[in-house]
């Protein structure tokens, strides 16, 4: 299923860009019927827009649902079918086209996004983290056991290729003082080359630290390992085919897990501001 998954995204976003353009190539050389073609463009460039947003918005999160995206695309559809009705083979396949542009949309938000069924066991709040082995930027290998020392943030994100993961780490640095200061360390893990870390933390200028988690050794032993859960194509930039759910984990001093969020959608993400809250109360108490 998750192979069936790395491959649909990867084909959804090319067609989506290809389609785009097509159309307005031909919007732009006035091909008939026009109204047929602007309702392709619609509903191809609706979708594409959502994705060119998430990697330029630097939000880590979305609605489930993002109603407005899904109603531009069916309006694109229904111009282009009421272009078929009206002029029958001269609007040729457009509205089959856009039909499974909207299709594949849907698709990918309620199939393709969604973890179905997600349940570590070995992340329940109040056992102690499990002991696993992770990497350094430097080739230094580093055991959880180290996190006992203080509360830390672990968070377990897919690579630099995910624009919601980097959202997440970006709303992080923006935090990390406020985090600092409540006595908590923020380590970001992922099963992406030590380059890819290294070019990662050259992107944000606080000292987060940055571990490789090679051959997601430690997501397999934690249950949030992810088989092909990389989109296909991406192997060709030097990521691995399989990935780590994202995964969040607050640890206490002692070493025990105080929260989790699994999220069983990989476009939500918990806000900072959610972390904060649960280490004041804890200072609190």
């Amino acid at each position: 299923m998750n192979l069936l998954k790395s491959i649909f995204i990867s084909c959804f976003v090319s067609w989506l860009a290809l389609l785009t353009i097509y159309a307005f190539t031909q919007l732009a050389k006035g091909a008939e019927p026009l109204l047929s073609w602007l309702g392709l463009a619609l509903a191809a460039f609706a979708p594409l827009a959502f994705f060119i947003r998430a990697f330029v918005a630097k939000s880590a999160r979305t609605p489930r649902h993002p109603v407005e995206y899904s109603i531009l695309s069916g309006a694109g559809l229904a111009l282009t079918m009421a272009m078929s009705y009206r002029y029958g083979d001269a609007a040729g396949i457009l509205h089959i086209w856009a039909a499974i542009t909207l299709l594949a949309w849907l698709t990918y938000l309620r199939w393709y996004s969604v973890f179905r069924g997600r349940d570590a066991k070995p992340l329940s709040v109040g056992s102690p983290l499990p002991e696993f082995q992770l990497e350094t930027m430097d080739g230094h290998r580093v055991s959880s056991e180290s996190f006992k020392a203080r509360p830390h943030l672990l968070l377990f994100h897919r690579g630099n290729w995910c624009p919601f993961c980097i959202a997440q780490i970006g709303e992080l640095a923006a935090a990390y003082r406020r985090l600092e200061a409540l006595g908590v360390a923020v380590v970001l893990i992922s099963p992406q080359p030590v380059k890819k870390n290294q070019q990662l933390a050259a992107r944000f200028d606080v000292p987060m630290v940055f571990l490789t988690d090679r051959h997601n050794e430690a997501a397999k032993k934690l249950g949030i390992f992810q088989a092909w859960g990389t989109p296909m194509g991406m192997q060709l930039l030097g990521y691995e085919s399989d990935t780590v759910l994202p995964t969040a984990i607050l640890t206490d001093a002692q070493g025990n897990i105080v929260f989790t969020d699994q999220t069983d959608n990989y476009r939500i993400r918990p806000e900072p501001q959610v972390f904060e809250k649960l280490l004041t109360e804890s200072l609190n108490r």
